[in-house]
């Protein structure tokens, strides 16, 4: 049996909820994709307040994962979520250049 010694309890209810975001390098605009349409239904129930750190006790992801869980989980000044899904997309669009430089890329003929 695993140990989760050192885990806090849920938030609510008696299960612990994760969200786990794969890496992917710039294909991370799919699960940018992804968490904005569920962050939209969400909201939708919730209200426009409701972000997707609200619903996980744990959000973690691997490489580009990683940055995603950390853009829907890093505090603003109001100890909300400094991003919202919704801006994920735009994000990796704006700055996916420069994070994943096309190098090493080989041409077959």
């Amino acid at each position: 049996m695993t140990s989760l010694v050192g885990l806090r309890p849920p938030v609510t209810g008696n299960l612990i909820t994760i969200l786990s975001i794969d890496g992917g390098g710039i294909r991370g605009i799919i699960p940018g994709v992804i968490l904005e349409y569920l962050e939209s239904e969400l909201q939708a129930l919730d209200g426009e307040s409701a972000r997707l750190a609200d619903y996980f006790d744990v959000v973690a992801g691997t490489s580009t994962g990683g940055l995603i869980a950390t853009m829907i989980t890093a505090p603003n000044e109001n100890k909300r979520p400094l991003y919202a899904a919704k801006d994920i997309v735009s994000f990796y669009l704006e700055n996916g250049p420069k994070i994943f430089p096309r190098v090493g890329y080989v041409r077959s003929s």
